[in-house]
């Protein structure tokens, strides 16, 4: 009886030696899972994806262990993982700031290249031009040499600034009535019209007054001073 009793001491004594076989660590290992999402939720996987990769390694190695039955090696991996994960949480928390201002690339269609619509360059004038006066002779509304050298002129500035209008006044010396100087101030502003049709200049552009004797140039009655007052006169009136 006595020798049967020291056996099952034997027993039991072997047994507790070779202790309790492990137990699956699914409570560690839901721990580590808890903690990668977490830290994949707080920016890891764009802020810190070296120490969150680490961490997933680490996973990948403790689901091993613990396919292969090793499961206190697979304990401490998991536990291992969980620590991996919470410093990836933290070093996204410490270079949030730096790794938002990064821009993300932009994967776009190409945008329509905008319509170009050619615009006229509106010309720079200089509105305090004054247009040379040009004269007549006495009498008359017949356009002379020297006039038509200024007119010519005034023909290639009027074409080059195309937004401008310009009036032609024709004028006349005292001698005559008002009426014959009236017409005949006309006569010679609808001469330089012409002229200046002729070479080139579009009619609504210029418009013409007379003014007769009405506004000499010198109220003098001298041969010189009716010579200034026989002439026709030119005024910018747009732009």
């Amino acid at each position: 009886m006595r020798s049967i009793l020291i056996v099952c001491m034997l027993s039991l004594g072997l047994l507790a030696l070779s202790g309790c076989p492990s137990t699956l660590p699914k409570k560690q290992m839901k721990d580590a899972m808890s903690a990668i999402e977490k830290a994949r939720r707080g920016l890891a996987e764009r802020c810190a994806k070296e120490e969150l990769a680490s961490a997933k390694r680490m996973m990948a190695k403790a689901k091993k262990l613990m396919d292969e039955g090793k499961y206190d090696q697979a304990r401490i991996a998991f536990e291992a993982t969980r620590e991996l994960a919470a410093k990836a949480e933290e070093a996204a928390r410490l270079n949030k700031e730096e790794c938002l201002k990064r821009k993300k690339p932009v994967v776009s269609t190409p945008p329509t290249p905008p319509t170009v619509v050619a615009v006229r360059e509106k010309p720079v004038v200089d509105m305090r031009r004054k247009l040379a006066t040009v004269y007549f002779g006495f009498n008359q509304y017949t356009i002379t040499g020297a006039a038509r050298r200024i007119l010519q002129g005034h023909a290639e500035w009027l074409k080059k600034n195309r937004s401008i209008k310009v009036e032609v006044a024709g004028h006349c010396d005292q001698r005559g009535s008002v009426e014959y100087n009236l017409s005949l101030g006309e006569r010679r502003a609808l001469a330089i019209k012409k002229f200046l049709i002729d070479l080139g200049v579009s009619a609504s552009r210029i418009s013409i007054i007379s003014y007769g004797h009405q506004r000499p140039a010198d109220p003098n009655t001298t041969p010189e001073a009716y010579a200034k007052n026989r002439r026709a006169e030119f005024r910018i009136t747009s732009n």
